[in-house]
């Protein structure tokens, strides 16, 4: 299964998902930028939560969904790569997801003291516990390592919990799946599934219905563009990256750009 793409969506539309982790408030998630970095000695690190304030810690995220003797050695080397090239004195931490203890190393003795620090956490997703008001983030996580006969009702009960985030969410969603079950269509994964087209969504409609009737009612084409620039805003707050906002109204990325800048 193909990771470092779909984890690097899902943090980006959904960051307050890493701190729901740790069991940290997913308002924490505001004082962050998410972002993936390269680095001048040829590391890159795939999830970086790189905080506002200065009193905050820096978090390195890497997933891990197959065991490799290098994985601790290639994960410190980032982030002291990283301290070195912008702020030797910032805090840190590290946070590992496996999908279960067997992906890990058997024997990670040269980085024990870090790993039983508190600057590193490790997470093996067949083992955390799913809180009875699932956020959709954790859901999407717990779907990675999910048994096959549990799927289909954990991803009903992720997008019945996703509220505003809907749309976004059955991406996430349909993504994972078609990695999980690369064998199968999207087409064939939908109705597996009984996902939506996103553009069936009741969001969608009724906030494309709103852009159409507004443009009716004010007689204009600005109209259409004055709602359909709302959408955008509210879409972008809800954690939708500008590519998907795009598929969805039909237009280029750079109009959402400019759309989300007026």
């Amino acid at each position: 299964m193909e990771t470092d793409a779909f984890f690097y969506q899902l943090f980006n539309q959904l960051p307050q998902t890493l701190f729901e982790l740790l069991g940290l408030p997913s308002t924490r998630a505001k004082a962050y930028r998410f972002d993936s970095v390269e680095l001048k000695k040829a590391f890159r690190i795939d999830g970086l939560f790189v905080p506002r304030r200065r009193s905050l810690p820096v978090y390195f995220v890497e997933v891990q969904f197959r065991r490799t003797p290098r994985f601790y050695a290639n994960l410190f080397a980032k982030v002291f790569c990283y301290l070195e090239e912008n702020d030797p004195s910032q805090e840190w931490m590290a946070v590992a997801i496996f999908p279960t203890r067997n992906e890990d190393l058997v024997d990670p003795r040269p980085y024990e003291d870090f790993l039983n620090s508190r600057r590193v956490r490790r997470v093996y997703l067949d083992e955390f516990s799913l809180p009875a008001n699932l956020p959709p983030g954790l859901g999407i996580l717990k779907l990675v390592s999910a048994p096959p006969e549990q799927v289909k009702s954990l991803a009903h009960q992720v997008i019945g919990n996703a509220g505003a985030a809907e749309p976004a969410v059955i991406e996430l969603v349909e993504e994972l799946l078609i990695r999980r079950f690369a064998e199968l269509s999207r087409e064939e994964i939908r109705n597996m599934f009984k996902l939506t087209d996103i553009r069936k969504t009741r969001v969608w409609q009724e906030a494309h219905e709103e852009g159409k009737q507004e443009g009716k009612q004010e007689g204009k084409q600005e109209g259409f563009a004055e709602a359909r620039q709302a959408l955008v805003v509210q879409w972008i707050g809800q954690g939708m990256s500008h590519k998907q906002i795009a598929r969805l109204l039909r237009v280029t990325v750079d109009e959402v750009r400019r759309l989300a800048k007026s």
